[in-house]
């Protein structure tokens, strides 16, 4: 089926309600895409749109995040319960897996320990290691709690990364915020988030190394968090792993450059 806009669908897991973003494509390779840190499915729209006519395409709000529930812990562990659950309830046994930033670290983990789900996999700007740079204090002034108006929030985006120009970041914020019972504007991730995220003691290098499947890591040019050495050793020790860099971007790879992300995957995937 194709549709203009994409079914809203809810799954409970593990206790948790999850909202994923169905864009339709009965009978193609099912394709999903997890956000990044604070991000959610919506993120993903325009590349979806892209991806569906080639691909079932679904995009998961991650526990805590846009639509779905929160929770007490957030980490990769979590995440694998959460991941696996949602393909279950789709009923999806082999696809395309596609993570960015928190949500590929998610994604590396996940195939890692479930190989033989997963047909190829798309890192985008993250790694085992995370660059020292990503801790230096963001240009622009600071983040408020809340927002006064979606132009607020997109001018505040646009200023931190002016790739994706402001008329995306309107279009974003207006996907990207809640509304408090008080009549407070803030972000659609629940503060817990923040608040109960936990590192665990993996060692992301070994977990690399066990995804068998083809890989791909896209790294932003200018990336703050994925260093080139890293992302270069990551192809390296992947077993079936490359690498493209992606010009004119920094992070949010698909938002800064979505032409030369598009064309990386079309030429990765097949299609």
């Amino acid at each position: 089926m194709n549709l203009l806009r994409p079914l809203d669908r809810f799954l409970p897991v593990n206790g948790l309600r999850f909202h994923v973003l169905d864009w339709g494509g009965e009978g193609r390779t099912p394709l999903l895409l997890l956000h990044g840190f604070t991000g959610h499915a919506h993120a993903w729209d325009t590349l979806s749109i892209a991806l569906q006519p080639h691909f079932h395409v679904y995009a998961m709000d991650q526990r805590g995040h846009g639509d779905s529930d929160p929770a007490d812990t957030y980490n990769a562990v979590a995440a694998f319960d959460d991941i696996g659950g949602v393909l279950d309830q789709l009923g999806v046994t082999s696809l395309v897996l596609v993570g960015l930033s928190m949500g590929g670290r998610n994604a590396i983990y996940f195939t890692s320990k479930r190989p033989e789900l997963v047909q190829k996999l798309v890192i985008v700007d993250i790694g085992p290691e995370i660059s020292k740079r990503a801790a230096q204090a963001p240009a622009g002034p600071s983040e408020p709690d809340t927002w006064e108006s979606i132009e607020q929030a997109a001018q505040h985006l646009y200023h931190g990364n002016p790739y994706p120009g402001i008329h995306y970041y309107r279009w974003v914020a207006s996907h990207s915020l809640r509304q408090r019972p008080d009549g407070a504007l803030v972000w659609t991730w629940h503060p817990s988030v923040k608040e109960r995220r936990s590192q665990l003691d993996i060692d992301w290098w070994a977990v690399l190394r066990a995804i068998t499947p083809e890989t791909l890591v896209l790294r932003g040019e200018r990336s703050m968090v994925l260093d080139r050495d890293v992302a270069e050793r990551m192809a390296r020790e992947l077993p079936r792993g490359r690498l493209v860099e992606i010009p004119r971007a920094i992070h949010t790879l698909h938002e800064d450059n979505p032409e030369a992300v598009l064309a990386a995957l079309k030429d990765f995937l097949k299609f």
